[in-house]
């Protein structure tokens, strides 16, 4: 049995595999030290039925929850507007014991000239009430294993932003979430928290850390870097069960950097 499950950086698993999911976690013998969930769905996970039971029955779930402000507008045509995937968060935090800590709240990518920071505020005194207490963020990429992305970008009048436009959007973040309780980390920015002389960590969204210091009996997670990641990135070793092929996510995402999703995915 793997000390970590990830479900899943390539898909959003919760959102559309709900019962694939499910099953896959009950053929574990035992639960695993700790489960990363990542979605932009999360009344799936709140719903009655299999996959709630399930992460229920896992003592160390985590929620990588993603809600940018973009949801059912064309950049994310089929995620849910954010006022929806927000008033799901109390169900959510339930789900996963009533520990708010244990959802982390995803504002990825930040898009300037789409992204809002006005709606930013509005999530993170929301979220921070609720007693979320992070919010991880990054920027477009260049490239992925599908090649480069800016021929995908180009329709949507997108394109990844410098490193001084970087810094402010950052810095302004980093207040606002602060005011609200909350620590800003960025995934995969080192030239930003450069920049930013400490304002900011880098996040660790598999956070071997988090999931330590909140194991209902203890249990150390070991603090490795997973090798098979970016280089920057600083994720914990893990199992991720998601499948490119096999698991298409149908959000629709303009900037989605995964084979398995995208504005040109196609499905049944």
């Amino acid at each position: 049995m793997p000390a970590v499950v990830s479900a899943s950086r390539r898909t959003d698993l919760p959102g559309f595999h709900a019962e694939w999911l499910a099953e896959r976690l009950g053929r574990f013998r035992r639960p695993p030290e700790a489960l990363f969930l990542w979605t932009k769905h999360p009344a799936e996970l709140v719903r009655p039925g299999p996959l709630r039971d399930a992460v229920r029955r896992v003592p160390n779930a985590f929620v990588q929850l993603t809600i940018t402000g973009l949801g059912a507008g064309p950049l994310e045509p089929r995620a849910p507007a954010w006022e929806d995937a927000l008033a799901e968060v109390p169900g959510l935090i339930g789900v996963v014991g009533g520990d708010a800590r244990r959802v982390l709240w995803r504002f990825d990518p930040v898009i300037p000239g789409r992204s809002s920071r006005d709606v930013f505020v509005r999530l993170a005194s929301r979220l921070g009430t609720l007693g979320v207490r992070r919010c991880t963020t990054s920027f477009l990429s260049t490239m992925s294993l599908k090649g480069s992305l800016l021929p995908q970008y180009a329709p949507f009048g997108l394109a990844p932003p410098g490193v001084a436009e970087r810094v402010e959007w950052v810095a302004a973040l980093a207040a606002s979430a602060g005011a609200a309780g909350m620590e800003l980390r960025l995934c995969c920015q080192p030239k930003v928290v450069e920049r930013l002389g400490g304002i900011v960590r880098a996040a660790s969204c598999i956070d071997a850390e988090l999931a330590t210091a909140l194991h209902p009996e203890g249990r150390a997670i070991v603090p490795a870097r997973d090798r098979s990641q970016r280089r920057h990135c600083g994720c914990a070793p893990s199992l991720d069960v998601g499948d490119y092929r096999g698991h298409a996510c149908r959000t629709g995402c303009a900037y989605c950097y995964s084979s398995a999703g995208g504005p040109g995915v196609r499905f049944s």
